[in-house]
């Protein structure tokens, strides 16, 4: 029998690492791979969202709210709104017009945002007994509205969306009406304020009601835009914005929208018909 070539010999033998000057080392275990990290808020579906959020505490949504770009919770927030459907919220409004600012009124809003359409009943304030249906399928540029009290003599009227009539007490119009047309309008003054420089945003953190704010300082002392500043306070659990302040440069109050009871809304046939739902 020939011998074993030396070289063999070692190959043959198990590898042991050596440590110079010392006793052989074991071989090292395998190292587990990294948990795979979750899926940001953004990105999950409403529903999951929302489950995710139902665990989180208040620090770890603060820090999400601080170090998500607006862009993502702006999405975010068109989400939660399309998961709705038809929906209502009550919507407690504050506007300057003319330079005046005018009393609040509070307004019961039923909302549709496809195919658009919007109900609104006036509860409080100056026009008190008011009910509005506009619906663009029946006419894109009119509203019908019924007053209370005395003027109700006159019965249903057919008002153009930009008369003076109109724009009496509002500086927007019935069609600007929803949570969707609010986060498409931030989303305008997002991509309007990138191309000057791009916006300032304060985090100011959690108000008495639990949401949170920030505020969004627009470029060029905000000539160009509704407002030179905004803050904005989200309702993280349901993803919406739910109070939305804009000032001017002075830091005087331009208006102040705030939306409560936002959920799903069951409707019959007639509730954005303009002939029989007033």
């Amino acid at each position: 029998m020939k011998p074993i070539a030396p070289l063999l010999l070692i190959l043959a033998l198990p590898a042991v690492a050596q440590v110079d000057g010392g006793a052989p080392e074991a071989p090292q275990a395998a190292v587990a791979p990294a948990p795979e990290a979750p899926p940001p808020l953004t990105e999950l579906s409403e529903a999951d969202r929302r489950a995710r959020v139902a665990k989180m505490s208040k620090d770890e949504l603060a820090t999400f709210m601080t170090t998500t770009p607006s862009e993502a919770l702006v999405k975010m927030g068109q989400k939660a709104v399309a998961s709705l459907g038809t929906y209502t919220y009550t919507m407690t409004k504050q506007e300057r017009v003319g330079g005046k600012l005018l009393d609040e009124q509070q307004i019961t809003t039923t909302l549709r945002e496809s195919p658009f359409a919007v109900r609104l009943e006036f509860v409080e304030g100056p026009a008190k007994g008011r009910k509005v249906i506009y619906n663009p399928a029946v006419k894109a540029d009119e509203f019908r509205v019924r007053e209370a009290g005395f003027f109700s003599i006159a019965g249903r009227l057919w008002i153009s969306l930009d008369s003076g009539l109109a724009k009496k007490d509002s500086n927007h119009t019935v069609k600007e009406s929803g949570l969707g047309n609010l986060l498409r309008r931030f989303e305008r003054d997002q991509a309007k304020a990138k191309t000057n420089g791009g916006m300032t945003i304060k985090h100011e953190g959690w108000d008495a009601k639990g949401h949170y704010c920030s505020l969004y300082v627009m470029p060029n002392k905000g000539a160009g835009f509704d407002s030179a500043s905004s803050r904005i306070c989200t309702d993280v659990a349901a993803g919406v914005p739910v109070r939305v302040e804009g000032f001017d440069a002075s830091g005087a109050l331009l208006e102040r929208f705030e939306f409560s009871n936002v959920k799903k809304a069951s409707v019959g046939d007639d509730t954005f018909d303009p002939d029989k739902g007033l």
